[in-house]
């Protein structure tokens, strides 16, 4: 959220070289770097847990884990793609579409940090099929609202949508498949950061073959309506928790 608002105070209002702005980003390096100096690491939950090397493995071949990963890089392109491309994907509607990456990370910021009660309702199933509503909706409502006013109101729509998809992706492993450890963790998150090289370049071709913006994302909606279906089975309460298609542990 920060650096958006910078972004466009350099880009936009002052005009600045874009090396500043890229410069910019040793600012948050230093920062994390001088707070993570000397803190010492947990163990993991798969260390403590006692499950060997070997079954840590085994956990993530598991069908619950591959099809969790590919609903991870469905999510994650719902989010980042839509980020990244957030300049383009907007042109043409009357607003400064940095500061509406400001606005919907801000939104983020603060439904993240308020999630507990929510999640401790909904389950981690519930939470994400609510998400892949609600972020189907979200780009729908961009894809169509013009104006400054309206595209606000969409983008943060979009926001409640996707605010709770990475973290509780990552819980969802956590919590149903601990033995996978930090190779699963890990494995969603690289899952997550490499959907954009999955689905920028689709988005890129169609942009070359004359979609406009609001095409684009009526498309990239397709992504959370397609996590609907899957995560269309939630926990309930009182019985034993299922991912998608009925899978358990």
């Amino acid at each position: 959220m920060i650096g958006s608002v910078i972004a466009y105070l350099i880009m936009d209002v002052l005009t600045l070289n874009w090396m500043i702005l890229v410069g910019t980003l040793a600012i948050p390096l230093v920062v994390y770097g001088t707070l993570m100096a000397g803190q010492r690491f947990p163990q993991t939950e798969r260390v403590e847990m006692g499950v060997s090397y070997k079954n840590m493995w085994k956990a993530v071949l598991r069908p619950l884990f591959l099809i969790m990963l590919f609903c991870m890089l469905l999510s994650a392109a719902t989010e980042l793609t839509t980020g990244q491309r957030i300049s383009s994907l907007l042109e043409g509607t009357g607003t400064a579409p940095i500061l509406v990456l400001a606005f919907i990370n801000g939104i983020m910021a603060v439904g993240r940090g308020f999630a507990g009660p929510i999640i401790h309702r909904l389950k981690t199933t519930g939470m994400l099929f609510f998400s892949a509503i609600v972020s189907t909706i979200g780009l729908l409502l961009m894809s169509t609202l013009n104006g400054t006013v309206l595209s606000f109101l969409a983008a943060a729509v979009f926001a409640v949508g996707i605010c709770f998809f990475w973290p509780t992706m990552l819980g969802f492993v956590s919590e149903n498949i601990p033995e996978s450890g930090a190779l699963g963790l890990s494995i969603f998150g690289g899952a997550g950061m490499l959907s954009t090289s999955i689905f920028l370049p689709v988005s890129g071709w169609l942009t070359d073959r004359g979609a406009t913006g609001h095409e684009i994302l009526r498309y990239t909606a397709l992504l959370p309506a397609l996590l609907i279906v899957i995560f269309r089975r939630r926990f309930h309460h009182g019985q034993a928790p299922q991912g998608p298609f009925g899978l358990t542990r």
